[in-house]
C-alpha cells in the first residue's frame, strides 16, 4: 500500500485511552527478546487499530522476524536487539506523543515504522529534535526531508520510471490520473506528469476525491470521455477498491486500458483480483522474488502467522529494512543516536532488495533494486522482469 492519509480522527484512541487500554502504564503495546541490560532498545510505532491496521501488521510481523533473524544470530555486537510495539491508530498527534515517550522514558535507540503519511512527519520531527535515527518501510515520498529519517519503501519516481513508457508504448500516450485528494496523490502526479511528458505522452484529465467517496460515476463519466489510453490511480486505502470496481461497472476499466497504480498492490488483491490479475505492476519486493534469502523469509511469515494471501510488500520492506539499520548500529559499536544515524547514511548493504543498497544522501531514500512482477490469478505476484537499480537522487528540503 502507498502512503495513505491519516483516518479521520473521529473514534481514534487518544494516548491516555490507549495506554489506559493496553494495561501497560506505559506505551508498550508488546516487547520482544529478554530485557538484557545494555541491549540496543527500537521503538516500533504502527498503527494496529483503524483503517489501516492490515498494512500495520504486516510491517510489525516482517520488522520483529527482522529482528528475530538478527538476534538469532548473535544480536548487534553481541547484544539482544529489544523493542517496544506501540499503537498509533494512523493519527499523527498519537504518533507524536508516542514517540516522545519512547525516546525520554523507553529511552530507544532507534524508531521505526508508521505507515501514515503524515504520522510518518510527525515521527520525524520529533525523531529529528532527538536526533534517534527512524525507519520507514511504506513505498511513496513526499517533497520534505529529515535528517534522522530513513525510507526503504521505494519512491515515486522509482516506480514511474520503469512504468510509464513501458504503459504508454503498450497501450497508447493518453493518460489520465485519478487520486485521492490529500498530499501524497498530488505528490505523485506532479511525478507522472513529467515523466509521461518525457515519453511522450499527455496528460487528458486529472481528478481527485475526498476520502471516503461512495459514488466514483461523476468522475469516471469525465474521466471516460476523455478517452485515456492509460489510468494512473493513487487512490488508496477502502476506495482504491470502491473506485476500481465501479470504474469497471462504468466501463472505464477494460481490458485494453492500461492501468498502474496503488489498486495494484497486494493489500487490495483479495477484493480487486479479478480486475487486476494479468496485470503487470512494479515494487521493490515480492514474495515471489526468487532468492533464497527471501524465500526463507515467506516460508517463516506464513509459517508464523498462517498466511496465505499475498505477503504486503511492507512486511519485506521492514524485514530486509530493519536488518539494514542493525548492520548499521554493529559499525557504530555505540547504541547512540547521532552514530547510528552516521552510520546509516555511509553504509552499503546486500540483500534480496539489491547489492550494494544505500541510500541517496540528498534524499534519505534507499537506492536499490525494482521489479516488474505479472499478477497471477490466485494472488502471485510473479517476477516477469528484473529492472535492476532504479536510481532517484532528486534533493529534498531537509537533506540537500
Amino acid at each position: 500500500m502507498a502512503q495513505p492519509p491519516s483516518p479521520p480522527r473521529t473514534g481514534i484512541l487518544t494516548v491516555a485511552t490507549l495506554l489506559a487500554l493496553t494495561g501497560c502504564g506505559g506505551s508498550a503495546i508488546s516487547g520482544g527478546q529478554d530485557g538484557q541490560s545494555g541491549s540496543l532498545k527500537i521503538g516500533v510505532i504502527v498503527p494496529l487499530t483503524g483503517p489501516v491496521s492490515a498494512t500495520g501488521t504486516a510491517l510489525r510481523r516482517g520488522f520483529e522476524l527482522g529482528v528475530k533473524k538478527v538476534n538469532d544470530n548473535g544480536g548487534v555486537n553481541g547484544k539482544k536487539v529489544e523493542y517496544v510495539v506501540v499503537d498509533d491508530a494512523g493519527n499523527p498527534a498519537t504518533s507524536t506523543q508516542l514517540a516522545r515517550k519512547l525516546i525520554q522514558q523507553d529511552q530507544v535507540s532507534m524508531i521505526f515504522g508508521t505507515i501514515t503519511g503524515d504520522t510518518a512527519e510527525a515521527v520525524a520531527r520529533v525523531a529529528d529534535d532527538a536526533k534517534v535515527p527512524f525507519g520507514t518501510a511504506i513505498l511513496g515520498d513526499t517533497e520534505r526531508c529529515y535528517t534522522y529519517q530513513w525510507g526503504f519503501g521505494e519512491t515515486t519516481r522509482q516506480m514511474l520510471t520503469p512504468a510509464v513508457p513501458e504503459l504508454l508504448r503498450k497501450y497508447g500516450t493518453k493518460v489520465a490520473i485519478v487520486g485521492s485528494d490529500y498530499n501524497y496523490p498530488h505528490f505523485y502526479a506532479g511525478v507522472a506528469k513529467e515523466l509521461v511528458k518525457q515519453a511522450g505522452g499527455s496528460i487528458l484529465a486529472e481528478e481527485y476525491s475526498p476520502l471516503g467517496q461512495a459514488d466514483w460515476q461523476p468522475v469516471i463519466t469525465r474521466m471516460k470521455d476523455a478517452e485515456p489510453d492509460v489510468v494512473l490511480s493513487m487512490v488508496v486505502g477502502a476506495d482504491a477498491v470502491t473506485f476500481s470496481q465501479q470504474a469497471k461497472q462504468f466501463g472505464l476499466l477494460t481490458p485494453e486500458l492500461g492501468f498502474e497504480g496503488a489498486p495494484l498492490d497486494t493489500d487490495y488483491y483479495p477484493a480487486l483480483s479479478a480486475l487486476v490479475n494479468g496485470r503487470t505492476h512494479t515494487v521493490r519486493w515480492t514474495d515471489g522474488l526468487d532468492d533464497a534469502e527471501s524465500r526463507k523469509f515467506v516460508a517463516d511469515y506464513r509459517a508464523a502467522h498462517d498466511f496465505k494471501d499475498p505477503i504486503p510488500e511492507v512486511a519485506g520492506n521492514a524485514y530486509f529494512g530493519v536488518q539494514f539499520l542493525l548492520d548499521a548500529a554493529r559499525k557504530a559499536a555505540a547504541f547512540e543516536g547521532p552514530a547510528i544515524n552516521t552510520e546509516i547514511g555511509r553504509l552499503t548493504f546486500d540483500s534480496p532488495l539489491g547489492k550494494g543498497t544505500r541510500f541517496e544522501s540528498t534524499n534519505h531514500r534507499l537506492q536499490a533494486d525494482m521489479l516488474e512482477v505479472t499478477i497471477k490469478p490466485g494472488g502471485a505476484y510473479e517476477v516477469s522482469k528484473k529492472l535492476g537499480p532504479i536510481p532517484d537522487t532528486t534533493p529534498k528540503t531537509g537533506c540537500a
